[in-house]
């Protein structure tokens, strides 16, 4: 009697062990604990991804194990991919960070995609666009007093269509400035924004945002490459396409390496 209760014992927890190693998608999607990231770096038994949470606001490298219990999981992955990486809760605090049980991974948004519909931040005030320079501004001794404030927002892929809104969040004060400009009030910097045409249809190139139009297509995808890279990595790289020179307004080397630090 003994023997039949634990081969019923062994047999239930082996039941239940392979259970949990065929679990499906749906299954871990809405029962275990997920982080989202760029892929930096895909290797034959993990990938580098860089994350961007509340217990890293400024950003970290994690690698993380394609040994997936989920055999549906998007493995096939490219750099420059966003991913959602469903794990134990667990990162180990490495160098990078580490996550070593990795229950599924699934694509957010292709590389291609990424790149095609990124938008350099914006807003509309007055019913004009104003676009991101990346430059602080210079006034001193500033009037304390707003002209008006972002109340709404788009996603980071579309373009403002209503005045006092922008593709990047709200709650952010502004004043009017020189020469077509208004300067926001964000993460206490005041941030100068330029009045000019086009449709926020641009890619970055260090601190700079370049057509898309004026480019080809094989220096976009050198672009998409360069842009996936660590910022060590990119210091490393020594030959620029000539069209994103021309259109990032660069001259010379020393220019380049100046835009992309």
């Amino acid at each position: 009697m003994k023997r039949h209760i634990v081969f019923a014992l062994a047999l239930t927890c082996i039941l239940a062990l392979t259970g949990c190693n065929n679990r499906s998608m749906n299954y871990i999607i809405e029962h275990e604990p997920s982080i989202a990231g760029i892929v930096e770096e895909v290797r034959d038994n993990s990938i580098l991804i860089y994350i961007e949470t509340e217990a890293y606001p400024y950003g970290a490298e994690c690698s993380v194990s394609l040994d997936v219990e989920n055999t549906d999981s998007y493995t096939d992955l490219s750099v420059g991919d966003e991913v959602v990486v469903y794990y134990n809760g667990e990162i180990a605090e490495s160098d990078p960070l580490k996550i070593n049980t990795v229950y599924a991974i699934t694509l957010r948004t292709p590389a291609k995609a990424r790149l095609e519909w990124d938008k350099i931040p914006m807003v509309m005030v007055d019913g004009k666009l104003y676009y991101d320079t990346g430059k602080e501004s210079s006034i001193e001794g500033r009037c304390g007093v707003m002209d008006g404030e972002i109340t709404s927002s788009v996603d980071g892929s579309e373009t403002p269509t209503a005045d006092n809104q922008s593709n990047f969040g709200t709650g952010f004060g502004y004043q009017y400035g020189t020469d077509d400009t208004i300067e926001l009030l964000i993460n206490g910097k005041w941030i100068v924004f330029e009045h000019r045409a086009g449709d926020g249809s641009q890619v970055r190139f260090g601190d700079r945002w370049i057509d898309r139009d004026s480019l080809s297509q094989e220096t976009l995808e050198w672009l998409e490459w360069y842009n996936s890279l660590s910022e060590i990595d990119q210091l490393a790289v020594s030959a620029i396409p000539a069209d994103l020179l021309d259109a990032s307004g660069i001259s010379d080397a020393e220019d380049a390496e100046a835009a992309t630090n």
